[in-house]
């Protein structure tokens, strides 16, 4: 039997029940969709954060090892004492597109004289970092700006403002400490307030380079050197290549991937998408190969014509596969555009979580206030293939079923 002969078959058989053919395309449109969904919602969720946490953590961190070991402790001792010759060498290397020193450290804000209770994260760098690799100068809450490198000047996250009861144009005093322990206080006027949504964000304290080496008594250095590529994705390879410079081989070099919390959180992160893939096929497919062993049963008679008539065991398995694919070809498509509009909802208008979640979470993870779902062609590309295998796998054992059964034992059943 030609092939041609067989799409025709394929094709007749997935009419002959439009009940049937309904419930196994409902089965792949339900799936289809479903992903979607998920999908979408897991790009939109995941996506930003990792953008956002590798702009401001760097593609690749340089660091002493020290510091790396101690690192929840901030060990400020644990520091790059000169930066400058490191940065210029670290600039001369191949991929490698932009190097922020930074100083993060911690520190109590208040208003005033007096020495006040609100502690926030007190991250030193240029203007540039925060303004070009962060962005953060479009959180600004109006009326503010961003400090300039020189100015004894500091912006304050939006919790850290709230609680100081801070506004632009007040003079702030921040107390940190040196490297060896002893307490530092600041001056500075507050020049602008972050409001991003985020806990990470909002409850730091943002101060020039320069200001955070007098408070931190390391006047050349900092604790580490961020450097950037072309793109957070390259920078496996990019940290490949500075170990290998002699300047830095005393030093921990890591790219984002193999640094907490991201080195733990990657692997659960692919673990949820295959998790989420892999019951979603298997149910449908459950669903369709119950369709498709109800329509073989039906059909004994007519396979065992067909396989009398000369059908091979694998043109019987290949009429059913068929079939199926090309309700899965239907379904898939549907599905897609079933999927999609719940998903456009999703990227356009967004989830809003409570600021305790995301002040919780956002100590680790940069998890912003509003959580939009992200669509693309990828994801509409891997919804369709997916209900393709729903469609594959759910027909196989019925087709298999059917290419088994005997000529002779099906045209006597009578079915």
């Amino acid at each position: 039997m030609s092939d041609r002969t067989l799409l025709k078959l394929a094709l007749r058989n997935a009419t002959r029940r439009p009940m049937r053919t309904a419930l196994t395309a409902g089965m792949v449109v339900a799936g289809t969709a479903l992903l979607v969904i998920c999908l979408s919602w897991l790009q939109g969720m995941f996506g930003p954060m990792l953008r956002d946490a590798t702009n401001a953590a760097g593609h690749v961190a340089v660091r002493q090892q020290a510091y790396v070991e101690r690192e929840q402790l901030m060990p400020l001792y644990e520091n790059l004492p000169e930066t400058a010759p490191l940065v210029q060498i670290i600039r001369q290397q191949p991929g490698v597109v932009d190097v922020q020193p930074r100083i993060a450290t911690g520190g109590t804000l208040t208003i005033g004289e007096e020495i006040g209770e609100v502690f926030g994260l007190v991250d030193g760098a240029s203007k540039a970092y925060f303004t070009e690799r962060q962005n953060l100068d479009a959180d600004l809450v109006a009326g503010g700006r961003w400090f300039e490198d020189d100015a004894e000047e500091m912006v304050l996250g939006a919790k850290v403002a709230e609680e100081a009861g801070a506004k632009v144009g007040d003079e702030a005093v921040l107390l940190g400490a040196t490297q060896d322990g002893s307490l530092s206080p600041i001056k500075g006027r507050v020049v602008g307030i972050v409001s991003a949504g985020s806990g990470a964000i909002d409850r730091s304290i943002y101060i020039p380079l320069a200001r955070a080496r007098w408070m931190t008594d390391i006047p050349d250095g900092a604790i580490e050197l961020l450097v950037y590529g072309a793109d957070y994705e390259d920078a496996t390879a990019l940290a490949a290549t500075l170990s290998a410079v002699p300047a830095l081989s005393e030093l921990a070099v890591q790219a984002w991937s193999t640094r907490p919390p991201w080195s733990q959180m990657g692997p659960m992160v692919d673990g949820i998408w295959a998790f989420l893939v892999f019951v979603t096929i298997f149910l449908a497919a459950l669903g369709i190969w119950n369709t498709m062993m109800m329509s073989v049963l039906e059909r004994t008679d007519e396979i065992g014509v067909l396989r009398a008539m000369g059908l091979r065991r694998r043109g019987a398995v290949g009429l059913f596969v068929v079939e199926a694919l090309v309700i899965g070809v239907v379904g898939s498509l549907v599905g897609v555009a079933v999927g999609a509009v719940p998903a456009w909802y999703l990227a356009t208008h967004g989830i809003e979580l409570s600021e305790q979640v995301t002040a919780n979470m956002g100590g680790q993870f940069p998890i912003r206030t509003t959580i939009k779902a992200a669509l693309d062609g990828g994801i509409f590309a891997s919804a369709f293939a997916c209900g393709l295998l729903m469609a594959l796998i759910g027909s196989l054992l019925p087709a298999i079923r059917a290419a088994l059964i005997s000529p002779v034992t099906a045209m006597r059943s009578g079915r």
